[in-house]
């Protein structure tokens, strides 16, 4: 096996070396190999923290998930080959499908929550890994890192020419993010989400034809619908402040904002039943997660799921992978991926024993969040709250391991290069002011949906990957790095 994956490693390599379909003219011949190795090995550490200090020497959470689950997938095609492409494309009966085949599943059926359920895009690209990696972690990893270098290079060529950075310097900033490098070299949908957004940063700036322009576009849409749709919800203001800058004749600032606020505004006002599910979504998806957060126990009985708080777990029975109660115990109960309200439920011990489908303590990273409790004016009043976390957070002092000081470090040399950037600026064109504010509508879009329902610092650090992206692009379309050249030269 040890040969085997050396050689896989060697193929992906040399492909990015001498194939100058995956290599760039505008860089030196190694740079597309050199980063591949840097993302395989921060890839393999990404293994280990998920192995050793998330796990118990076994892959766990989302990455062990979507490992174990795509096998289940994979093994339909060895008992019905038809049936496994029907999942894999998803057409056919999908219920009669899913109840028959993918039952041992838990991330498959996301449920009235999800409009498009990620997890099923890639749950499938992994079965089809899983037809020559063997069920070996190794291997899923070499191909995310293919597309994480892909991306790399894509977002490049769309931004290098509109930036007075060198290219290779250009190359191994957006390289060596850590957040960004972390979670694209893994086996989670980071890497597909990067991909589209450079596929659609390249088709949006890039000087390619207009033809060659809206494939990447199009090809990044589509990768963000499939794999982080809530990124593509937040580009959609953006793009519609972007279009109407561009078209306004005068006051082009001023008359775009308020275009925009007048279709927030009047969207509202329209659809104030879609309005509510919206915030009922976000209420329900938050209190979800804030559970998650804090831990407990989440029991499968047959229907629906029993949420047991992280202070009862003393008063559990369990028995291997079942739990039990002895006494009489509250409990609350859920429909996984359901809209419905929890439904409080005094539980009697009859000796009925239910499979743990979640069982885990507090998380290092959680902080507390105001609930949003399906109210639109708590919404609003969120704000600040959703900004800062998203945007300053992790400070110091904030609860987490030492995982917590990268992200800290990462944060505060991004926003000093963005200063930096503003008092070194190149005279910015008209077209360039406009992109940069819906550059700043996009953060502040996406942050809002993070902050929301995120109450661990952990999963902001990585949901909020596109925001990094976003800011380290508005500091380096903005710095005169010719200006600091001869500046730092006298």
């Amino acid at each position: 096996m040890l040969i085997y994956i050396g050689c896989l490693f060697l193929v992906f390599l040399l492909a990015f070396r001498y194939w100058k379909l995956l290599n760039t003219s505008f860089l030196n011949a190694w740079l597309l190999p050199i980063a591949f190795s840097v993302k395989v090995v921060v890839g393999f550490y990404f293994l280990y923290v998920y192995s050793e200090i998330y796990g118990n020497g076994a892959l766990s959470a989302d990455a062990g998930a979507f490992m174990s689950e795509s096998k289940i997938l994979n093994h339909v095609f060895y008992t019905n080959p038809g049936d496994y492409f029907k999942l894999l494309f998803g057409y056919g009966n999908q219920t009669e499908l899913i109840a028959h085949y993918l039952t041992e599943t838990h991330h498959w059926d996301a449920g009235e929550q999800s409009i498009i359920n990620d997890n099923r895009n890639i749950m499938r690209i992994h079965s089809i890994i899983h037809f020559i990696s063997f069920n070996n972690p190794a291997i899923h990893l070499f191909f995310m890192c293919f597309v994480s270098t892909v991306a790399l290079k894509q977002l490049f060529l769309g931004v290098f020419k509109r930036t007075t950075l060198s290219p290779t310097l250009l190359f191994f900033i957006i390289l060596f993010v850590p957040s960004l490098l972390f979670w694209t070299a893994g086996i989670l949908k980071e890497p597909f989400m990067f991909l589209g957004i450079a596929l659609f940063v390249r088709g949006l700036l890039g000087g390619e034809f207009a033809k060659l322009r809206l494939i990447f576009v199009t090809l990044g849409i589509l990768l963000l619908l499939a794999f982080k749709p809530y990124v593509l919800l937040a580009l959609i203001p953006a793009l519609l402040f972007y279009a109407l800058f561009s078209v306004l004749p005068k006051l082009k600032i001023l008359g775009a904002s308020a275009i925009l606020i007048g279709f927030v505004f009047a969207g509202i006002l329209i659809f104030p039943h879609e309005t509510d599910n919206a915030v009922h979504l976000l209420s329900r998806k938050q209190f979800d997660f804030k559970n998650v957060g804090k831990g407990g126990v989440h029991a499968y009985a047959d229907t629906c799921f029993y949420f047991f708080a992280p202070e009862q777990i003393n008063e559990l029975t369990f028995d291997g992978d079942s739990v039990s109660i002895s006494k009489p115990t509250d409990a609350m109960i859920l429909e996984h991926g359901s809209l419905k309200e929890p439904v409080p439920v005094r539980l009697l011990p009859t000796g009925e024993k239910w499979f743990v489908f979640f069982k885990n303590g507090k998380s290092d990273g959680y902080i507390e969040v105001t609930l949003i409790n399906n109210s639109f004016s708590q919404l609003l009043k969120n704000i600040p709250e959703a900004l800062c976390n998203v945007l300053l957070r992790p400070f110091f002092t904030d609860p987490g391991s030492w995982l917590k000081y990268p992200a800290i470090v990462e944060l505060l040399l991004l926003y000093l290069f963005i200063i930096y950037a503003f008092f070194r600026r190149k005279k910015l064109t008209s077209n360039e002011v406009g992109l940069i504010i819906a550059t700043v509508i996009f953060i502040i879009v996406l942050s809002l949906i993070i902050g929301w329902v995120t109450p661990v610092l952990g999963a902001i650090v990585r949901y909020r990957i596109p925001i990094l992206i976003a800011l380290l692009l508005i500091a380096v379309f903005t710095v005169d790095f010719q200006r600091v050249k001869k500046k730092s030269s006298r």
